[in-house]
């Protein structure tokens, strides 16, 4: 087991020796061509809806945001995709249809009978963080009484999130989809795969009450606006070795 570093249980951080170095490749821009208008069409577009809250969470995400976070889930889907494929994994293709708020698009991928749950973080980060709101002491999620049998995590460079706060667009409400398209033109994205956990490995961190507090400060720098259990990258499993329970 490997936890964070804290000296008075809200100041935490990751010690170097613990993290991973982002290996890029880069993202086909067919799938991000893809991705943006599922994520534009489920935000400014206004064909589906996501949540404006967190579980357990209090900070209210403006379209902006949930575009941003909307588009980095829907990409590392598309990534995994095409990683697991080229494994020789028979992966189906990410689900790209619209849904209003209150229906969750059920599993990232059932995989022969496994259900896999992806998570995308940025390029920088080395933590899998799960609202413990989801979550129950068995491990099953909350809001569509799943138990998810893998966690795969990727991480996407660059930020979006930096990009649409450079450009005064995250806090926005509505945004053209020209707009939004002239600055994805000048973007090329790559992502990796610093590997993924099991459903056990999950059950276990909640029960042992691994967990990061809301309120926190991660890094000296990131504020947690809701309490979330936490994996440090390092105790992630290669993903490579996924293949030998897919095929």
């Amino acid at each position: 087991m490997t936890i964070l570093n804290t000296k008075d249980g809200y100041n935490f951080f990751i010690p170097t020796i613990h993290k991973k170095k982002f290996n890029p490749t880069q993202i086909e821009k067919k799938y991000v061509n893809h991705t943006l208008e599922f994520a534009y069409a489920m935000t400014f577009g206004k064909s589906g809806e996501h949540r404006k809250y967190r579980s357990g969470g209090s900070h209210l995400r403006k379209n902006g945001e949930i575009f941003c976070d909307t588009f980095q889930g829907k990409l590392a889907e598309f990534f995994v995709y095409k990683e697991l494929t080229r494994m020789g994994i028979n992966c189906p293709k990410p689900c790209i249809e619209k849904w209003g708020l209150g229906t969750w698009d059920d599993d990232d991928f059932s995989i022969n009978n496994n259900l896999i749950n992806v998570k995308s973080v940025a390029f920088f980060s080395n933590l899998l963080l799960l609202e413990t709101k989801d979550w129950d002491i068995s491990g099953k999620y909350i809001p569509n009484s799943k138990y998810y049998d893998y966690f795969v995590v990727v991480r996407i460079k660059p930020e979006l999130k930096k990009e649409f706060s450079s450009q005064r667009m995250l806090n926005s409400s509505d945004i053209s989809f020209k707009k939004i398209k002239s600055i994805f033109e000048k973007q090329t994205f790559f992502a990796d795969i610093p590997g993924y956990i099991t459903y056990s490995f999950l059950k276990e961190k909640i029960q042992e009450k691994q967990i990061l507090p809301k309120g926190a400060i991660l890094n000296a720098r990131t504020k947690m606006d809701a309490e979330n259990y936490y994996i440090l990258s390092k105790d992630f499993i290669n993903v490579n070795n996924i293949k030998n329970f897919l095929n």
